[in-house]
């Protein structure tokens, strides 16, 4: 079932190089004295697995964005310093999920330097001075204003295909944005929405208003204009995406050696379009990738590399949920019976075991267990035993519940999902794990592109294999209650649509509703809406000339690659560990 994987033996040039370093006791490598004071110049080389979706996130998602945080920014973001921030932070938050944080004690300024919310239905924004647009035409490196943020957000709150607008309608209706001065922007809204405006801004990015209008929107790469630290100069699709330092960003490094110096300092990064696995294993291996992210089976050949620094995590919005239509009363699913069938049909112990080497999670739904959000997460060990069995292999009590339901010989049902390994490998075993129990389920491979559109759509009929969100919207119920896209069930409880009007009522109180969101995870989870897989741990290499990083992906919430302004490389241990 596993497939197996040669663990190499660190060859090629790379070890030779590595050799010509010296070695101390035992064959240990002997690296260069690490220089810590930053140093300027050089290129991060990255790698994402597709083709951008575009460069205007009013018309595509948040999460398929990464590329917009190279140039664009938002009003906030996550605090690099609550991070490790390369050795010198608080350590308060790890940032190396896309989705997982958004709690307002970890937010740092962006283009707003600073921010109050008042009564719950009101945030005023004040904008930093001195943010200036990338210097090219039509904006010419004028100075941002809150005008362009108005205009920005209010894009995102109008526009049809804009996720704010789409998911959530009555908010985006009700919500008026406003600059009562040229540094000062005004959100108000319905009290009942507010939870939805403060997380929905977090992901936002700012554009210039006439380059809007000159060019009608932002979709094509030519027209990137931003004041992020870097700037979009050259894209060529299936291949790679060029960003040059914006050398007049007004950011600077907050903690550390280079505390005050401006950023960002690499002179650009490079994002390799990588579909191809093996083809960005072997870019990595031999230095042309300085940072890679992959699961426990492509980890072991790294793993074996001591050089190479790496961290390990739970990846929330990577794991992917067996959603099924509760609308449909003629499906199987209509029936908890059925649902919890399928639950104890699964031993999940052995996928955990046998997929993911013991590395991973058997309980990862609504939420994952990270130390920033530990008050929201039940573990499973302290659940009530009629949950905890959920999740113990027993497929002669799932035959049981199957024939107690009217399927004493099962049933078929169809499943589109999206054909990246780890998916599909686990959901191969998850079918032959309910062929046992007579349930046969037929798998629809589907490329990302389609099966996000099938899945923003809610375009299939039976079931549906796809990622979730991140546990940074938990107290807004998004997995579980209401019309939008995340809602892969279609599930309508009466008990959790209760419990998503406490939550909101609580926030901004985070403690309140973290309390709120554990008392609701034992009824949540019996009722079996969604049919969880275990999820694998996700590993994060890098090499160690990559300076000031520790492991990051996204500081804040969706805010992916921003990390990469305060990397530095140091050129001199690069160029000796590849032997240049």
């Amino acid at each position: 079932m596993i497939k197996k994987r040669l663990v190499l033996v660190v060859g090629c040039l790379i070890v030779a190089s590595l050799i010509i370093t010296g070695c101390g006791k035992g064959g240990e490598t002997v690296l260069p004295v690490e220089k810590e004071k930053p140093e300027y110049g050089g290129v991060l080389n990255l790698h994402q697995n597709t083709d951008p979706q575009g460069f205007d996130d009013a018309f595509i998602p948040h999460y398929a964005a990464n590329s917009l945080k190279f140039t664009n920014e938002e009003l906030w973001e996550g605090d690099w310093t609550k991070g490790r921030a390369g050795g010198y932070g608080s350590v308060e938050c790890d940032w190396f999920n896309g989705g997982g944080l958004n709690r307002l004690e970890h937010k740092s300024g962006a283009i707003a330097e600073s921010w109050e919310i008042t009564d719950k239905d009101t945030i005023t924004f004040h904008i930093r001075k001195g943010v200036y647009w990338h210097d090219k035409p039509p904006v010419n490196g004028r100075e941002l204003t809150a005008d362009d943020v108005v205009f920005s957000l209010n894009r995102q709150y109008t526009l049809a295909p804009a996720y704010m607008k789409r998911t959530y309608p009555k908010a985006a209706e009700t919500t008026e944005i406003s600059a009562p001065d040229d540094y000062t922007v005004v959100v108000k809204c319905d009290p009942e929405y507010f939870g939805d405006v403060v997380t929905m801004v977090d992901f936002m990015d700012i554009y210039p208003r006439e380059t809007v209008e000159e060019f009608g929107d932002m979709q094509a790469w030519e027209n990137s204009v931003g004041t992020g630290p870097f700037m979009l100069t050259d894209y060529v699709s299936g291949n790679v995406m060029n960003f040059a330092r914006n050398p007049n960003y007004w950011g600077t490094n907050p903690i550390g050696p280079g505390e005050g110096d401006q950023l960002p300092y690499v002179d650009g990064v490079k994002v390799f379009i990588t579909p191809d696995e093996s083809s960005r294993i072997a870019a990595f291996r031999t230095g042309k990738l300085d940072i890679l992210t992959c699961d426990w089976e492509l980890a072991q050949e790294f793993l074996q590399m001591p050089e190479l620094k790496h961290v390990s995590y739970l990846d929330d919005a990577g794991q992917a949920v067996i959603a099924m239509r509760m609308d449909k009363e003629d499906l199987p699913f209509a029936d908890k019976r059925v649902r919890q069938a399928l639950y104890l049909a699964i031993d999940y112990q052995k996928i955990v075991d046998e997929y993911y080497g013991g590395q991973g999670t058997i309980l990862k739904w609504p939420v994952m267990e990270f130390k920033e959000y530990a008050g929201a997460y039940v573990p499973l060990e302290e659940l009530p035993e009629s949950v905890q069995e959920l999740f113990g292999y027993n497929p002669e009590k799932a035959k049981q519940l199957l024939a107690d339901a009217g399927y004493p010989n099962g049933f078929k049902a169809t499943i589109p999902a999206w054909n990246y390994r780890p998916y599909m490998d686990v959901l191969v075993m998850v079918k032959a794990m309910w062929a046992d129990v007579g349930v046969e389920l037929e798998i629809e491979p589907k490329e990302y592109g389609p099966i996000t559109s099938i899945m923003i759509r809610r375009a299939y009929d039976e079931m549906l294999f796809t990622g979730y969100s991140g546990i940074g919207t938990y107290f807004k119920a998004t997995n579980y209650v209401g019309p939008g896209m995340w809602n892969t069930s279609y599930i309508d409880d009466p008990v959790l649509n209760k419990a998503r009007e406490d939550m909101m009522a609580a926030y901004p109180d985070e403690e309140k509703a973290d309390q709120l969101h554990r008392e609701l995870i034992p009824y949540l989870l019996e009722q079996c809406y969604i049919i969880q897989v275990p999820a694998g741990k996700q590993y994060r290499f890098w090499w160690p000339w990559v300076k000031n990083y520790s492991g990051e992906q996204s500081l804040g919430y969706y805010n992916l690659q921003n990390f990469a302004k305060y990397v530095w490389i140091d050129q001199e241990l690069k160029d000796s560990m590849l032997g240049k």
